[in-house]
């Protein structure tokens, strides 16, 4: 008994034992256990995002100012301005101009226009055409337009149109019997361009910006270097009454003095009716002086002014003397500069001072007046004996 218990326990023992023997071969496998360590409290709150850092961004670097625009070298130090527009030549040639004869603005009474033809307007001034100009008024700049189109504008004062269809020698007209409503705008335009054979016509510029330019004198091209440019004082100051002192006891003075009162002397009683003495003269038409001064307040002219002038046709005597004199180390220096300008500036910076002069009052005659730069426009009138 107690041996078929023993077999029977052997086998249960050695029956899993046998089992395995008979099952094929197993790769060995190594059991890897990893352990999760937890982290320190509060060490990376889960609540918190860990902030990343940006590389720091390089500082652009600053933008290089534009190169200034070269300036040509055919830009336009001076023109005149007026109602025709900016003047770029005011002895232009009548064959500059091509088409149809047309109206255009300008100072004088009659009028006649053709668009310039760039084929034969100098290459110079045809360039000017889209530039900028600034524009001047007596004390300084009044504003900035571009140059439009060109055109070749002639003109005649008259003073009638009497004198604008006479004396041309193709169809001589009798004076009584002229009728000027019988002219038609046309036939005026005809007319007064064929008087460019006896006086040339100018070459103006049209300006193309809205801009207000009431008041502008005078232009000249936007990128040369600002002018100067003097305003008139009337206020006495250091200047002005040395140069009346000076001139209270100079060699020019007491010469005119002596010539007039001996001019007087020869005259008979009833034409001394007509004539003051010279104490009279003198009180009536005392020295008078003022300045020219810079942006600074700097006087650099003085202008002067005695006496009256009485001459007329041939007739009277003049006893008026006038001066302008640069200021210079305190000294007066003599310009031959003329007196009354409208505005005195330096338009192209070479240390001249230019005058600008409006002498419309006798025939319509404006002209600029420098040691440099000459220019002047005047307009056809009929001769008019003023005696």
């Amino acid at each position: 008994m107690r041996r078929i218990e023993l077999v029977v326990g052997m086998g249960l023992l050695l029956g899993p034992l046998a089992y395995a023997l008979t099952l094929e071969p197993q790769t060995e496998t190594e059991l890897v256990i990893v352990h999760e360590v937890a982290p320190a409290p509060e060490a990376f709150p889960q609540s918190e995002t860990i902030p990343v850092l940006e590389p720091a961004a390089e500082a652009e670097p600053a933008a290089a100012e534009p190169a200034p625009e070269p300036i040509p070298e055919d830009a336009i130090a001076f023109a005149f301005v007026n109602e025709a527009g900016i003047v770029l030549d005011p002895d232009a040639d009548p064959s500059w101009g091509k088409g149809r004869l047309r109206g255009h603005p300008g100072p004088a009474e009659y009028r006649a226009a053709k668009r310039a033809d760039g084929t034969r307007v100098p290459a110079e001034l045809w360039a000017q055409r889209g530039r900028t100009f600034d524009l001047y008024g007596r004390e300084g700049k009044l504003c900035t337009v571009r140059i439009g189109d060109l055109s070749v504008l002639a003109q005649h004062n008259g003073p009638d149109l009497y004198e604008v269809f006479a004396g041309d020698g193709v169809d001589p007209i009798d004076w009584d019997t002229f009728d000027p409503k019988s002219k038609s705008r046309r036939q005026i335009r005809h007319q007064v361009w064929r008087h460019t054979t006896d006086f040339n016509p100018w070459l103006v510029a049209e300006p193309l910006d809205d801009e207000s330019c009431e008041g502008a004198l005078w232009a000249r091209d936007s990128r040369l270097p600002a002018p100067v440019v003097l305003t008139r004082s009337m206020d006495a100051n250091e200047h002005t009454g040395r140069r009346l002192a000076q001139f209270a006891t100079s060699e020019e003075l007491a010469s005119n003095k002596s010539n007039y009162e001996e001019y007087y002397a020869e005259l008979d009683e009833e034409s001394r009716e007509y004539y003051d003495e010279w104490d009279s003269i003198a009180a009536e038409h005392a020295a008078s002086a003022w300045s020219w001064r810079d942006a600074q307040g700097v006087t650099q002219l003085v202008e002067m002014t005695f006496g009256v002038d009485e001459e007329g046709c041939g007739e009277g005597y003049s006893t008026l003397i006038t001066n302008v004199d640069r200021v210079v180390d305190e000294a007066f220096v003599p310009t031959e500069l003329m007196p009354n300008a409208v505005t005195v500036f330096d338009a192209d910076n070479d240390g001249q001072w230019e005058a600008l002069y409006d002498h419309s009052w006798n025939g319509d005659v404006n002209y600029l007046e420098s040691a440099t730069l000459e220019a002047a426009w005047d307009i056809l009138r009929a001769y008019e004996c003023p005696c």
